[in-house]
């Protein structure tokens, strides 16, 4: 839902694989005007931050082979919940709505190693989506 929530907020469509049927190991599609890339989306609330300041995500073999096949850049997106009890995880004052989360990206088209490290700087936001538009982009030059 976070992830969905930037999108839109991106004013970007986007297409989520139901439950079951990520066979590719991609969870979504982000559509850009030329393309689309595709998303796996990990979230936990226990992940420390390392003393390199980056999240160790752990990734399976046959999505690493899944990724280095696509033709179109890959993200992975380690959406870290700031609280660890659900009904925590988003608030409903009066007049808005939080949610308790932040994001982080990697692309993983070329990873190698099963746990990979992301960097806080990599933070999901709004300009996240300019720099993946120009990756897109790069693919296709």
């Amino acid at each position: 839902m976070y992830v969905r929530s930037l999108v839109s907020q991106a004013a970007l469509a986007h297409g989520e694989t139901q439950a079951g049927e990520d066979h590719m190991s991609f969870d979504m599609n982000v559509d850009f005007r030329s393309a689309a890339v595709r998303v796996q989306v990990k979230c936990g609330a226990s992940k420390p931050l390392n003393k390199d300041q980056t999240y160790s995500v752990y990734t399976e073999q046959k999505w690493r082979d899944d990724w280095a096949t696509a033709k179109i850049p890959v993200y992975l997106v380690y959406v870290h919940l700031a609280k660890r009890a659900p009904r925590n995880w988003i608030e409903h004052p009066a007049k808005s709505t939080t949610m308790h989360a932040h994001a982080y990206w990697l692309r993983v088209n070329s990873v190698s190693a099963a746990t990979v490290r992301i960097p806080i700087a990599n933070r999901l936001s709004l300009a996240t989506f300019a720099d993946w538009e120009h990756d897109l982009d790069l693919c296709f030059s």
